[in-house]
Order: structure tokens, then sequence, then C-alpha cells
């Protein structure tokens, strides 16, 4: 079978490139293009067509959902994976109607991407190999919640959940002068100990990304930022 062909729409040029090295670590998946605007998507789709586009829904010029009816109108064999911050039910609910292939909330973790395109390298798999369906069949195609939304990631020992949103959340308020360690734990009520803990397993996973700042005398400084922050590093 020949490789997945991937659009990657995403206005955010480091979230952009971390779904791109995502995707590329998985076997059977090509990244065609990236496009940054709604405008370069629908010129990107126009010259691709590609069986992917990996779409976030807020941009400058436009709303992702709006390209995503202009793909079911235009590009039937195209299939859509929003990956967005967006967790309004109305808009979770019209991704629903526009037939998404999934619906993956930022902050994007590896294992969630990775979780979702192999399901839908599968997915694509299944339907070349059967030429009639039965029941079983579509069971398998349509009950999303045994393969897709309802999937849960398992954590690291030590990285409850709770509060590793709650450092999530805190990470998407910071500026570009990024956080350290005791700042993150004073806001949380926890140790430095346990804040940094939480901080370099959102560095693995390519959630946000850390730095060593070497302004005061004395030891360096790590420091953390979002994805979206403009660093030297």
């Amino acid at each position: 079978m020949e490789p997945i062909q991937i659009v990657i729409v995403e206005d955010d040029e480091r979230i952009a490139e971390i779904q791109q090295i995502f995707a590329e670590k998985i076997s059977g998946v090509t990244v065609a293009g990236i496009a940054h605007t709604i405008l370069e998507g629908e010129e990107m789709l126009h010259v691709l067509q590609p069986d992917l586009v990996l779409l976030d829904i807020f941009f400058p010029d436009g709303n992702g959902l709006e390209l995503l009816w202009k793909i079911r109108r235009n590009y039937k064999a195209t299939d859509i994976v929003l990956i967005t911050a967006a967790k309004e039910k109305n808009i979770f609910q019209e991704a629903l109607r526009g037939g998404v292939f999934d619906y993956i909330l930022k902050p994007l973790s590896y294992s969630r991407f990775q979780n979702s395109i192999s399901r839908y390298i599968e997915h694509r798999k299944k339907l070349r190999e059967i030429t009639t369906i039965d029941q079983r069949d579509v069971d398998v195609f349509l009950h999303q919640e045994k393969h897709g939304f309802g999937h849960k990631e398992e954590l690291p020992k030590g990285i409850d959940p709770i509060t590793l949103q709650k450092v999530t959340s805190i990470m998407e308020l910071i500026d570009s002068e990024g956080i350290n360690a005791q700042q993150t734990g004073g806001r949380l009520g926890v140790s430095r100990t346990t804040s940094r803990r939480y901080l370099e397993y959102l560095v693995a996973t390519g959630l946000i990304i850390a730095d060593l700042c070497y302004g005061t005398p004395g030891r360096p400084e790590r420091k953390y930022y979002k994805v979206s922050c403009q660093t030297t590093i």
C-alpha cells in the first residue's frame, strides 16, 4: 500500500513542526505539505488532494470548521483529524456531523497522535480488503468509542492526570519569559521537585520546551516555555 499522504493545517509553526516530527516517526505516512492559514490549506488541498488532513480550528484568517465543510463538499476522498484546543461541546458536535475520523485535544502527546494515525492506517487497509460488509465490519468502522474518542492514555508512574492537567494549564498561560520549576510549584502548591517531574514529562512528550538561562550569576536556571513562544534554544 502506498504511503498515506498527510497535509497539516495549523497556524502555529512550532505545533505544526511537532506534528510533522510525530508523523515522520510512523511508518506508512508522508507529510505532503504544511499550511499555516486557511487560504494556504485550500490551495494545498486543491494541488495535493491528500488522504488525510490534520486540521486546527482557530486561524487568524478563518475557522477550521469552515474548511472542514469545504473538504466534505469538494474532496470527498479526504479524511480529517481535528487537533485543537477547542473544548466547546457545540464545536465537537459539528465536527462529528462533519465526519471527522478523530478529535484530539491539545496539548498533543505522541502516544495519542500515534494511536490515531495507526488506527487510520488500519482503517484504510480494512476498507481496501473488503468487498461486502456485515454487522461486525460496521461495528469496527463506526464504533469509535472502542478505538478512538474513549482512548485513555497511560501515564508513567508518578504522573497524576489531574496534576498534569493543572501544569499544562499553567504552561498555556506562560509568556515568552518562561517559568521555572520553583515558580510552577508555587502556583500548584507542590514542591519544586514534584513540579519539575511534571515539567520534564511535558518536555519529553514534546508539549513544551526547556532551556538553560545564564542571565544571573551562579548556576544556570532551567526554564520552561510553551512551544508557541519564540525562544532561542
